[in-house]
Order: C-alpha cells, then sequence, then structure tokens
C-alpha cells in the first residue's frame, strides 16, 4: 500500500513542478496558452494513470479467460468515467499552482526577506 501512495505523492509533486513552470515561463502574455498548455498535461497524466491502472489492475485479472480482450474492455469501462473527472480535479489544481506561481513572481518580495 506504501508504494502506490508514494507513486501518487511523487506524481503530484512533478505537475506542481510543472504547473510552476508553466506559470513562471509564460507569464501574462498567453493566458490561453497557461489554459491550454496545463490541460493538455493534465489530459496526459489521468490518460497515463489509467492505462497504468490497466495494466496492472484489470489485465492481470483476466489472464487465463478465454475471452480476455472483452474481459479487459468490461472492467475497464468502470474506470474509464474518472479520467475525465482526474484529468478535470488535476487541471483546476494545476491552474491555481500556475496562476499563484505567476501572481508571486510579478509581486516585489524584497521586503519580506528582510
Amino acid at each position: 500500500m506504501l508504494i502506490p501512495v508514494v507513486a501518487l505523492v511523487a506524481c503530484e509533486a512533478d505537475l506542481t513542478l510543472a504547473a510552476c513552470a508553466i506559470g513562471l515561463g509564460l507569464r501574462r502574455r498567453h493566458n490561453a496558452l497557461t489554459f491550454l498548455a496545463s490541460g493538455a498535461i493534465a489530459l496526459g497524466f489521468a490518460l497515463a494513470v489509467f492505462l497504468v491502472w490497466m495494466l496492472w489492475v484489470v489485465a492481470p485479472g483476466c489472464l487465463g479467460d478465454d475471452s480476455s480482450l472483452s474481459c479487459v474492455g468490461g472492467r475497464a469501462e468502470s474506470g474509464l468515467p474518472l479520467v475525465g473527472l482526474g484529468a478535470l480535479g488535476q487541471w483546476a489544481w494545476m491552474l491555481v499552482v500556475a496562476l499563484c506561481a505567476r501572481l508571486l513572481s510579478e509581486k516585489n518580495l524584497a521586503h519580506v526577506s528582510g
């Protein structure tokens, strides 16, 4: 149970850093590009998680079945709606992080450091 939790935390940290890079790299000039870039990364991540779930959880349960392809397809349908919800949630998270990174980079924080 520990390995999947550590893997998800590592993925979230990676996506948070990517969102910071998007926010700092694109700045205010390209608001639409910020939405598109973070959306594409979030969708790609959700599809990658879905693929890993299919390969590690769904497919081993169908080994030895006469109709393995229909078994995998039938079981995968239950997780397919979660891909969209996961991508939407991840996109919202990445947009918040990117916009916060952009906001903090534009503020004069010299007085905070002393």
